[in-house]
């Protein structure tokens, strides 16, 4: 049950974060790319 609390909690960050971004003029298709990008250096 905490776990799915947790995963809420982080979904809900996680929109939050790309609402902001929206309202900021980045598109969804920046944000993928901007997670790619950081996804790519992490696993390097």
């Amino acid at each position: 049950m905490e776990k799915i609390v947790e995963q809420l909690s982080l979904d809900g960050e996680w929109i939050e974060l790309i609402k902001r971004a929206k309202n900021l003029g980045i598109t969804t298709e920046e944000i993928r790319q901007f997670l790619k990008q950081t996804e790519s250096l992490h696993n390097a």
